[in-house]
Protein backbone atom coordinates (compact mmCIF):
# COMPACT_ATOMS: atom_id res chain seq x y z
CA UNK A 1 0.00 0.00 0.00
CA UNK A 2 1.16 3.57 -0.70
CA UNK A 3 0.79 6.13 2.06
CA UNK A 4 1.22 9.86 1.56
CA UNK A 5 2.68 11.94 4.35
CA UNK A 6 2.72 15.68 4.78
CA UNK A 7 3.98 17.41 7.91
CA UNK A 8 4.59 21.08 8.56
CA UNK A 9 5.73 22.22 11.99
CA UNK A 10 7.78 25.00 13.53
CA UNK A 11 9.53 25.87 16.78
CA UNK A 12 10.64 29.21 18.22
CA UNK A 13 14.26 29.59 19.28
CA UNK A 14 15.39 32.63 21.31
CA UNK A 15 18.65 32.91 19.39
CA UNK A 16 19.65 35.07 16.41
CA UNK A 17 19.24 33.48 12.99
CA UNK A 18 22.98 33.77 12.34
CA UNK A 19 23.66 31.46 15.27
CA UNK A 20 20.95 28.98 14.27
CA UNK A 21 22.38 28.69 10.72
CA UNK A 22 25.05 26.42 12.22
CA UNK A 23 22.44 23.67 11.86
CA UNK A 24 23.14 23.65 8.15
CA UNK A 25 26.93 23.65 8.49
CA UNK A 26 26.86 20.09 9.81
CA UNK A 27 23.90 18.35 8.21
CA UNK A 28 24.89 14.92 9.46
CA UNK A 29 24.75 15.99 13.11
CA UNK A 30 21.48 17.85 12.55
CA UNK A 31 19.88 14.91 10.74
CA UNK A 32 21.24 12.61 13.45
CA UNK A 33 18.79 14.16 15.93
CA UNK A 34 15.86 12.71 13.99
CA UNK A 35 14.18 10.04 16.13
CA UNK A 36 14.25 6.46 14.91
CA UNK A 37 17.17 7.17 12.58
CA UNK A 38 18.96 3.84 12.39
CA UNK A 39 21.62 4.75 9.85
CA UNK A 40 22.57 7.73 7.70
CA UNK A 41 24.81 6.98 4.74
CA UNK A 42 26.51 9.55 2.54
CA UNK A 43 25.90 8.72 -1.12
CA UNK A 44 27.73 11.70 -2.57
CA UNK A 45 28.14 15.42 -2.05
CA UNK A 46 25.02 16.63 -0.19
CA UNK A 47 23.30 13.27 -0.77
CA UNK A 48 22.23 10.94 2.02
CA UNK A 49 20.38 7.66 2.42
CA UNK A 50 18.18 7.57 5.50
CA UNK A 51 17.29 4.26 7.11
CA UNK A 52 14.74 4.50 9.91
CA UNK A 53 13.80 2.00 12.58
CA UNK A 54 10.32 0.53 12.34
CA UNK A 55 7.57 3.15 12.31
CA UNK A 56 4.07 2.13 13.28
CA UNK A 57 2.82 -0.75 15.36
CA UNK A 58 3.86 -4.35 14.92
CA UNK A 59 0.95 -5.32 17.17
CA UNK A 60 -1.56 -3.77 14.74
CA UNK A 61 0.51 -5.12 11.83
CA UNK A 62 0.96 -1.59 10.48
CA UNK A 63 4.73 -1.23 10.63
CA UNK A 64 7.22 -0.05 8.07
CA UNK A 65 11.00 0.24 7.91
CA UNK A 66 11.33 3.45 5.89
CA UNK A 67 14.39 4.17 3.79
CA UNK A 68 14.90 6.95 1.27
CA UNK A 69 17.62 9.03 -0.29
CA UNK A 70 17.65 12.75 -0.87
CA UNK A 71 19.82 15.46 -2.35
CA UNK A 72 20.20 18.53 -0.11
CA UNK A 73 20.73 22.09 -1.26
CA UNK A 74 21.31 25.22 0.80
CA UNK A 75 19.66 28.49 -0.25
CA UNK A 76 21.71 31.49 -1.34
CA UNK A 77 20.81 33.40 1.84
CA UNK A 78 21.85 30.43 4.01
CA UNK A 79 18.51 30.31 5.82
CA UNK A 80 17.15 27.16 4.21
CA UNK A 81 18.12 23.65 3.33
CA UNK A 82 15.75 21.91 0.96
CA UNK A 83 15.87 18.34 -0.25
CA UNK A 84 14.49 16.34 -3.12
CA UNK A 85 14.23 12.58 -3.33
CA UNK A 86 16.70 10.54 -5.34
CA UNK A 87 14.68 8.17 -7.51
CA UNK A 88 15.13 4.45 -7.07
CA UNK A 89 16.70 4.59 -3.61
CA UNK A 90 14.71 3.04 -0.78
CA UNK A 91 10.97 2.54 -0.33
CA UNK A 92 9.93 6.19 -0.02
CA UNK A 93 10.23 9.51 -1.82
CA UNK A 94 10.38 12.40 0.62
CA UNK A 95 11.02 16.05 -0.18
CA UNK A 96 11.12 18.94 2.22
CA UNK A 97 12.67 22.07 3.59
CA UNK A 98 14.18 23.27 6.84
CA UNK A 99 13.96 27.08 7.08
CA UNK A 100 15.14 29.68 9.59
CA UNK A 101 12.91 32.74 9.81
CA UNK A 102 14.34 35.71 11.75
CA UNK A 103 11.99 37.22 14.35
CA UNK A 104 12.34 40.17 16.72
CA UNK A 105 12.94 37.85 19.70
CA UNK A 106 15.12 35.26 17.98
CA UNK A 107 13.96 33.09 15.12
CA UNK A 108 11.57 30.38 14.10
CA UNK A 109 12.65 27.08 12.61
CA UNK A 110 10.14 25.76 10.09
CA UNK A 111 10.26 22.15 8.97
CA UNK A 112 8.18 20.73 6.15
CA UNK A 113 8.14 17.28 4.57
CA UNK A 114 5.94 15.76 1.93
CA UNK A 115 6.20 12.42 0.29
CA UNK A 116 5.06 8.92 -0.35
CA UNK A 117 5.85 5.70 1.45
CA UNK A 118 5.71 2.64 -0.79
CA UNK A 119 5.10 -1.01 -0.02
CA UNK A 120 3.63 -0.36 3.43
CA UNK A 121 2.31 -3.71 4.68
CA UNK A 122 -1.22 -3.08 5.94
CA UNK A 123 -3.86 -5.75 6.58
CA UNK A 124 -7.03 -5.18 4.55
CA UNK A 125 -9.06 -4.48 7.69
CA UNK A 126 -6.82 -1.47 8.52
CA UNK A 127 -6.55 0.07 5.02
CA UNK A 128 -8.69 3.10 5.90
CA UNK A 129 -7.08 3.68 9.30
CA UNK A 130 -3.45 3.22 8.21
CA UNK A 131 -2.78 6.55 6.44
CA UNK A 132 -3.88 8.82 9.34
CA UNK A 133 -2.15 6.48 11.82
CA UNK A 134 1.15 6.65 9.92
CA UNK A 135 0.76 10.41 9.38
CA UNK A 136 0.34 10.78 13.15
CA UNK A 137 3.52 8.79 13.76
CA UNK A 138 5.46 11.07 11.40
CA UNK A 139 4.06 14.20 13.05
CA UNK A 140 5.31 12.92 16.42
CA UNK A 141 8.76 12.19 14.96
CA UNK A 142 9.03 15.68 13.46
CA UNK A 143 7.92 17.33 16.71
CA UNK A 144 10.52 15.35 18.68
CA UNK A 145 13.17 16.26 16.10
CA UNK A 146 12.36 19.97 16.42
CA UNK A 147 12.45 19.75 20.21
CA UNK A 148 15.84 18.02 20.11
CA UNK A 149 17.15 20.56 17.64
CA UNK A 150 15.99 23.48 19.80
CA UNK A 151 17.55 21.90 22.92
CA UNK A 152 20.87 21.36 21.11
CA UNK A 153 20.93 24.96 19.93
CA UNK A 154 20.17 26.28 23.41
CA UNK A 155 22.76 24.00 25.00
CA UNK A 156 25.35 25.28 22.52
CA UNK A 157 24.42 28.85 23.39
CA UNK A 158 24.86 28.34 27.13
CA UNK A 159 28.07 29.81 28.50
CA UNK A 160 30.74 27.24 29.22
CA UNK A 161 30.91 26.34 32.92
CA UNK A 162 34.22 26.73 34.64
CA UNK A 163 35.60 23.71 36.39
CA UNK A 164 35.76 24.04 40.14
CA UNK A 165 39.29 24.55 41.48
CA UNK A 166 40.57 21.86 43.82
Amino acid sequence: MKVNIEVERSVAVPLPAAQVRSLFDDLETTIGRFPKLKRLSRLGPDQYLWELQTIGSRLAKIAHDVSYAAHYQRSADGNEVAWKPIAGKGNADIAGAFRIVPKSDGCEIRFKVKGELRDVPVPLIYRLAAPPFIQGKFIALVETFLDRTREALLAGAAPARKKAAR
